[in-house]
């Protein structure tokens, strides 16, 4: 009767871990990410990460009309501001990937104030993306580093 009970309670253990495995698996992300979930969309920046250092930097005088990017599906255009200037250029994109190249970036001539030379210049450096909900993040230096963007539209 006892092994019975020690059975019975065994399973009910087995089957209760099992279901708290299931439960706590992390759910994978991108399977189901495409382009236009990234593109039409204007992204702000809300932080500069440097992980390794578990640096986070938040743009100096930062609000949605400043330090923002917008992806266009047609042509693969991409437009942008930083605080002081308007940016254009072109981006490559490769969803499966998660890879993202900024090219021809253009730049307006007014002198640059803030945190514009650096989200312009970190722009040049980005190599791949990651999408979670409205979380954009732009990742550079062999995935070291990353800007982080909401999105805002």
């Amino acid at each position: 009767m006892k092994e019975r009970i020690l059975q019975k309670t065994l399973i009910v253990l087995l089957v209760l871990v099992a279901c708290i495995m299931v439960s706590c698996e992390e759910e994978q992300e991108g399977d189901n990410i495409s382009k236009y979930d990234i593109v039409y969309y204007k992204w702000h920046l809300t932080k500069f990460v440097d992980v390794p250092n578990k640096i986070e930097k938040f743009p100096q005088m930062n609000s949605d009309k400043v330090y923002w990017i917008k992806f266009d599906s047609q042509n693969d255009n991409f437009s942008g501001r930083t605080y002081s200037n308007s940016i254009k250029g072109f981006y490559q994109m490769d969803v499966e990937k998660k890879t993202l190249v900024f090219t021809n970036l253009n730049v307006g001539q007014s002198l640059e104030l803030y945190d514009g030379d650096k989200f312009f210049n970190t722009l040049t450096l980005v190599q791949n993306f990651h999408l979670s909900g409205d979380t954009l993040r732009l990742l550079y230096n062999n995935k070291m580093n990353y800007m982080q963007f909401e999105k805002i539209e």
